[in-house]
């Protein structure tokens, strides 16, 4: 084996479109419609080597373009190998090329292995409560033992959590993310001391309020008992652990960006998950990272389950942890057939579908918007949030007329 072996050959892009599962179809088509479609990248080394990452060309801190691409090839690959500005896809390809090159599974180039198995949660967007709870439901069938979900001002969270409670275990935990839609600590104070109260399930709530609001933060802090979650760098880390705004931190991004914030949340004696989305190929790539970053012990953010097919075989959850593999690089068997069945032209273009979202207020009154453009209001401070009993129906063109008909009375041609 000689450094020539090294070099990278070949790289290929591959465009797939993966169905969003059934369960949460409507919901993900009508907030993150985009994610369906993945880039993998395939990597081959002067040696022969294949290594294959992905990227979310919609979400993921950047996108491996083909100057990217040529930065690389005829190259030797660990010349790269910790540089963020590659992209998500092509640098875990790299890693995986890398490992298995080496005969070592990528957590033994990211570091000292801390544990075995990493934690890992499910994936819940804004839904009405029975929706909740049939997420949580899958989730426990499928081995987890944490739930994030998306709290939103035009859901009742007391609705919500009751009807989650109501089929879920006392060990099973609830993280709430707001997004900051809870304005304020007078807002938000009261709303999650009463979910507190009521329900025992309820574990961390991430950012509760606008991160930037650090005095309100650190006030809230010290009204409730939920560890409060924050994304690591809003407001600057120092001013976030120096004025205690937060228990934790929310981490992502490249590998080098990711290694550096976990050490630092390590020195700051605070914990975090990591939020890398995507397939099963993220999902593992997230399992060694957190491998040796001893603060990773709040369950990752993979949001693997919103997908019809996972990309990778055997990928198992067991007690809310998945195990970190010893093979080498990323660890898994990409499933050839279901690359070739999700596989579209590389200038695929996701068709939009009109949309028709209506907020029912308490009082009966109803609100029609064509997009979700009301979400902006309510964190503005212009609707009132979080009300008891308020509610949202959302809903896709389905090609019916009766659609059309609301469609155009609602907002013209």
């Amino acid at each position: 084996m000689t450094s020539k072996d090294c070099t990278v050959k070949n790289i290929e892009r591959i465009v797939l479109n993966i169905p969003f599962h059934p369960r949460c179809e409507r919901v993900k088509e009508l907030r993150v419609f985009g994610w369906s479609v993945v880039e993998l990248c395939r990597v081959t080394l002067s040696s022969g080597v294949v290594g294959v990452g992905e990227t979310l060309p919609n979400y993921t801190f950047r996108r491996s373009t083909d100057e990217l691409f040529n930065k690389v090839i005829g190259h030797n690959l660990f010349d790269h190998l910790w540089d963020d500005t590659l992209g998500a896809g092509l640098q875990m390809a790299l890693f995986d090329a890398a490992g298995k090159h080496l005969g070592i599974p990528c957590h033994r180039l990211l570091g000292i292995q801390y544990r075995d198995a990493c934690p890992v949660s499910w994936w819940a967007q804004d839904m009405p409560p029975e929706e909740w709870a049939a997420e949580a439901v899958a989730a426990i069938e499928h081995g987890f033992t944490t739930m994030k979900v998306k709290a939103r001002p035009w859901f009742d969270p007391d609705q919500q959590m009751e009807a989650v409670s109501a089929v879920i275990p006392p060990h099973f935990k609830m993280d709430m993310d707001f997004n900051g839609l809870l304005l304020g600590p007078d807002l938000a104070a009261p709303l999650i001391s009463r979910l507190e109260d009521k329900y025992p399930n309820l574990a961390i709530v991430e950012s509760p309020i606008p991160q930037a609001d650090v005095a309100g933060n650190a006030a809230l802090r010290r009204k409730i008992r939920s560890p409060i979650s924050m994304h690591f760098g809003s407001p600057p880390i120092m001013t976030a652990i120096r004025e205690g705004v937060c228990d934790g931190f929310v981490i992502s991004g490249g590998a080098n960006q990711v290694k550096k914030q976990g050490v630092l949340a390590e020195h700051a004696d605070m914990p975090f998950w990591l939020q890398l989305v995507g397939t099963g190929l993220t999902t593992m790539f997230s399992v060694h990272q957190g491998a040796v970053l001893s603060q990773a012990r709040w369950p990752a953010i993979p949001c693997i389950n919103i997908y019809s097919h996972p990309l990778v075989r055997d990928l198992q959850v067991k007690g809310g942890h998945i195990e970190v593999p010893q093979e080498p690089g990323l660890g898994i068997e990409l499933d050839p057939d279901a690359v070739e069945r999700f596989r579209v032209d590389p200038d695929f273009q996701k068709p939009v579908q009109r949309q028709i979202h209506t907020l029912l207020w308490p009082d009966g009154r109803k609100s029609h918007y064509a997009t979700g453009v009301y979400r902006d209001q309510f964190l503005a401070g212009k609707l009132p949030g979080f009300l008891p009993g308020v509610s949202l129906d959302a809903r896709l063109d389905d090609g019916s007329d009766e659609f059309d008909r609301e469609y155009r009375e609602h907002f013209g041609e």
